[in-house]
């Protein structure tokens, strides 16, 4: 099967795959016999390039070879094939190929290299007769075993397909989420905590640890090749359009191949491919500690002695849904499923069937945050170019039947790597397209899941010991529908911060336990949730001194605001004021100061905005709501709260310019003249 320069050939070359882009070796002799002595040097470069399967880069030796021989046209055929690589450049390749008709019979492959560049460049009507004349021609062959016939049906098959899903359309909008994560190298495989904070992704090229490597010649590879191999980077999110610089990740990144495949919703575990040996390709965890992600272990009972490169883990359980290449598949490439034994071990693996796994290759699986939704990668006969992304939804326990994402989001070239925010209004995935930064690029899709609303609580988490951030576990129940539900996050101790999502339709209770203090319970009911819903929590575990300390602070601190926001004619500015906005002025809720109230029953305030914990200039800790230009917009919330009887000392401040302000140090200011 035709693929894309080089990429992944490395493995490609230790599996044994076949190039159909390869040409018959007597081809580059008759070449090398009409060529003049000055050009062999020239030719010699650019055939070591196309049969490393690095098209794109032998394109300038060829063009400069067809200035100086235009009368060789298998130049031209070469050119082309070079061209049907290259996404920016593919209408060139049926072009190119087309100047060697004459000599079409005597070229092996020509008809299927001229309908795969047909193919390439959405001419499928052409394609489907080029293939049909280059079957022809193979089946007269009379061979019992001929990979390029059975290529040949595979693709009139997949055009087929093409034709059938141009007028199916997603209503998406995709676009490059461009520098400076994306360049004129490979990004790929991008993984995101569920609340976008973080994006870890794999990278290949100069920036890659060693730079460009040589490997050795290996079967029927060509000579030595020299490539980058695969690195982990990070990068965090700024805002909703901009990321930071990517960078290494510390600990992960050898002289090899090191891929990351599979992050937790909270970021806290990491799996990682390697090829070091042990197998053809395993699957290694790294977790994260201390803010730096540790050592990757290899994982027992999970790889075997064939590939297994990619995985996802399946929320709120002890169990990954994995690819693998092992021995008793359906195809090439098959998703497993197994289950976490103990740390770094795993076991009760089963295959996921013939509903989701076929005779071809299926691969980057990633399950939504809710559990119900199973994406992932297969160039089976459904497909519409290489790789395609499938969704399968799980009903009663059981995988459905996947269906192809369609175009947009599915192009003629690989399509893989899908993830989804939690909320499912965001997707990232890699593809090369055309436009692109460079080989494969990272895309961003709005929505990520089409269609009916998300139905999940997320909750993040702060927690402390005498208003500073600690580590601690979470140990998370199920209180209604699941007795065995019971699953463990953990808390940072440099930011004190966790994160998990709770499927609707239950009861929990969040145990937070920190070292030499009672533990402390959370109780959350998500019954009747029936979109994406995102809370903050508090667990401030306080000293007695500090206790002591805090309580005269925070009756002086409430005196003083209560006594400001009750001798203010509230009436007389909201008439005055209410829907006047100013750029630099901004209305929120108060609800408290220092520290959330014991036993607060979280749950009444499911769908209010979330609590946002801050510390001002004055170095008092607020906890607050909202964020409304007008003053009328937060006296809506604040009647909510009233009337919900759950915050009755709440009340409205204004920050201006990055201050906070009384209402009536607004008036005194002339803010609104």
């Amino acid at each position: 099967m035709p693929k894309k320069r080089n990429i992944f050939l490395l493995v490609l070359l230790f599996s044994g795959a076949i190039n159909f882009a390869q040409v018959n070796p007597i081809l580059f002799e008759k070449i090398t016999l009409s060529l003049k002595d000055s050009d062999l040097v020239t030719f010699n470069l650019a055939r070591e390039k196309f049969e490393q399967e690095s098209y794109i880069d032998a394109l300038p030796a060829f063009e400069k070879l067809i200035q100086n021989n235009p009368a060789v046209t298998e130049l031209n055929y070469l050119t082309g094939i070079c061209y049907s690589y290259d996404a920016n450049h593919v209408d060139r390749a049926a072009y190119y190929i087309n100047k060697a008709i004459a000599k079409a019979n005597d070229i092996d492959g020509y008809y299927f290299n001229l309908a795969y560049a047909y193919e390439k460049n959405d001419s499928v009507n052409k394609a489907i007769e080029n293939y049909k004349i280059a079957r022809s021609l193979e089946e007269k062959k009379g061979s019992k075993h001929n990979p390029l016939l059975n290529e040949i049906n595979y693709r009139l098959n997949r055009c087929k397909k093409i034709d059938e899903f141009k007028n199916k359309q997603n209503s998406v909008e995709i676009r490059n989420i461009g520098k400076p994560i994306n360049s004129d190298a490979s990004e790929y495989c991008p993984l995101i905590t569920s609340n976008q904070s973080i994006m870890i992704f794999t990278y290949r090229g100069p920036k890659s640890k060693g730079g460009k490597q040589v490997v050795k010649k290996h079967g029927n590879s060509p000579e030595n090749i020299s490539l980058f191999f695969e690195d982990i980077f990070i990068s965090k999110k700024i805002n909703d359009t901009a990321w930071s610089e990517p960078e290494q990740v510390a600990n992960l990144n050898t002289l090899l191949h090191d891929a990351a495949v599979c992050l937790s919703s909270d970021g806290s575990q990491l799996m990682v491919y390697r090829n070091v040996g042990k197998g053809k390709g395993d699957l290694y965890l790294s977790t994260l500690l201390n803010n730096n992600y540790t050592k990757p272990v290899y994982q027992m009972g999970l790889n075997s002695t064939e590939w297994d490169g990619s995985a996802c883990f399946l929320p709120n359980t002890d169990r990954i849904i994995f690819a693998s290449e092992r021995k008793g598949g359906f195809g090439g490439k098959d998703l497993y499923i197994a289950q976490k034994l103990k740390d770094n071990t795993w076991g009760n693996i089963k295959n996921l069937g013939p509903v989701i796994n076929t005779k071809y290759d299926e691969d980057a699986p990633f399950v939504t945050a809710d559990g119900k939704i199973l994406f992932f990668s297969s160039n089976n006969s459904n497909s519409l170019g290489g790789y395609d992304i499938f969704r399968s939804d799980i009903k009663a326990n059981e995988w459905q039947p996947p269906y192809n994402l369609g175009a947009p989001i599915n192009t003629k070239n690989d399509d893989k790597f899908f993830n989804v925010t939690a909320d499912g209004r965001t997707g990232y995935y890699s593809s090369y397209k055309q436009g692109g930064k460079g080989e494969q690029d990272i895309y961003k899709i709005e929505p990520g899941i089409p269609g009916e609303p998300v139905e999940l609580l997320e909750v993040n988490g702060f927690v402390s010991i005498d208003g500073k951030p600690v580590s601690a576990s979470i140990e998370i129940n199920s209180t209604l529908k699941n007795k065995k539900f019971n699953t463990e996050v953990f808390a940072n101790k440099d930011v004190g911060i966790f994160l998990t999502n709770l499927p609707a339709d239950d009861k929990y209770e969040l145990v937070v336990k920190v070292d030499k203090f009672p533990q402390q319970i959370i109780e959350l009911n998500t019954t009747g949730i029936d979109s994406f819903m995102v809370l903050n929590v508090y667990a401030d575990f306080t000293s007695p001194e500090y206790d002591k300390k805090l309580a005269e602070l925070v009756r002086s601190v409430n005196e003083t605001e209560l006594k400001h926001a009750a001798a203010f004619d509230k009436a007389d500015f909201a008439a005055r004021y209410g829907d006047k906005k100013n750029d630099s002025l901004a209305y929120k809720v108060q609800i408290g100061a220092y520290k959330i109230f014991e036993n607060f029953n979280y749950n009444n305030i499911l769908g209010f905005p979330k609590i946002i914990r801050s510390t001002g200039n004055d170095y008092i800790t607020r906890f607050v709501m909202g964020h409304y230009q007008t003053y009328n917009e937060a006296e809506e919330l604040l009647k909510k709260i009233k009337n919900a009887h759950v915050l009755k000392d709440a009340f409205i401040i204004a920050v201006y310019k990055g201050k906070r302000k009384y209402l009536h140090e607004l008036v005194n200011g002339k803010v609104f003249d």
